[in-house]
């Protein structure tokens, strides 16, 4: 499942049509409004300014940092996104081989979930995207969130990743779906292969779904480490310089783009936040800290780890709840207009 890539002086990925791409440049950037629209919504800039902020709070990944070289792009991914009619993909899950019973982590499909109703409840549409490794985590979180018929499960092995590519080529085609986000999904490093935060090799349990963005859609990327899909919107110096193993785990595969968060559920939710902050007041009920522990809980029952602990519990990064919840509360009270 090794992806062919190639590089430049600087370490980023040449965007060529045979290895990844984004749609950055083209005139969907800015999601079909016109220049006088764009200006008015810069109005909302300094709010979701607070909002990344929060979103991106440090816990030991170096996320403060490495957000800096993004700053902006959670405006610009919610403002793309607000306006309704946008059909994405939503791609996420983090397998752990390590664990006494492997599993997906926490991290990740809670905030995915939420993504895909946020766009649903303000008349998009999404479809949850994962492999096969990660799929009892994935459905559980998905359960009585989504219909069944929007959760897409790639198969591991090479030769039948294959024909579902294809049969997502014929999803898009169909559905007129326009973007892809991938939260909290590892992806290839330099040497192209997907590693954890450990920097252990966990290629023979991901499925390269990175592949993905080879469909030339809008790409969003949210990430905590470095080593997710979109990280490459960053020079990979600077993950380097502040994570550990940077070197070998940084993602090579760029986004339009990139929000770095101290989790990737927060991430999430930030971005949800941002919509509601510019509008999309349908997502009001993401907003409630109880819709969270509710999938968090789902998810540990079907067996989801924590990322940092490696334990089937509720929780996420190793981070006890008071601190986890805290984020989610501060990013909703700022789209509210209470802090």
């Amino acid at each position: 499942m090794t992806e062919t890539m190639q590089y430049n002086q600087a370490g980023h990925a040449n965007r060529q049509s045979d290895t990844f791409h984004t749609g950055r440049g083209s005139a969907a950037h800015h999601g079909g409004i016109g220049p006088a629209a764009r200006i008015a919504s810069w109005r909302w800039k300094p709010r979701v300014a607070h909002i990344q902020n929060a979103a991106a709070a440090d816990v030991g990944r170096g996320s403060e940092t490495m957000m800096t070289f993004a700053r902006g792009d959670l405006f610009h991914a919610a403002r793309w996104l607000k306006s309704g009619g946008h059909k994405a993909m939503v791609v996420t899950g983090f397998y752990i081989p390590q664990a006494e019973r492997p599993a997906a982590e926490s991290d990740g499909p809670a905030g995915a979930v939420e993504l895909c109703e946020a766009l649903r409840a303000i008349g998009s549409d999404a479809w949850l995207v994962s492999d096969e490794p990660c799929e009892p985590v994935i459905r559980a979180g998905a359960s009585s969130r989504l219909p069944e018929d929007h959760v897409a499960i790639a198969p591991a092995d090479a030769q039948h990743f294959d024909q579902w590519i294809d049969a997502m080529r014929g999803l898009v085609d169909h559905h007129g779906i326009d973007t892809i986000i991938y939260i909290e999904r590892v992806g290839p490093a330099r040497d192209g292969n997907p590693r954890n935060m450990r920097g252990f090799d966990i290629d023979r349990w991901t499925a390269p779904l990175s592949r993905l963005t080879r469909l030339g859609l809008h790409v969003i990327g949210i990430g905590d480490g470095g080593n997710e899909i979109g990280m490459g919107r960053l020079d990979s110096i600077v993950i380097e310089d502040v994570v550990e193993h940077g070197e070998r785990i940084a993602c090579m595969v760029p986004a339009d783009e990139l929000i770095v968060s101290g989790t990737s559920n927060w991430g999430g939710h930030a971005l949800v936040c941002a919509m509601y902050a510019m509008g999309c007041r349908r997502a009001a009920p993401l907003l409630d800290v109880a819709w969270h522990r509710s999938v968090l809980a789902d998810v540990a029952r079907a067996g989801g780890l924590d990322g940092v602990t490696m334990r089937n519990t509720p929780t996420v990064d190793g981070l006890s709840e008071e601190r986890y919840y805290r984020q989610i509360r501060m990013m909703s009270d700022i789209a509210c207009g209470r802090r």
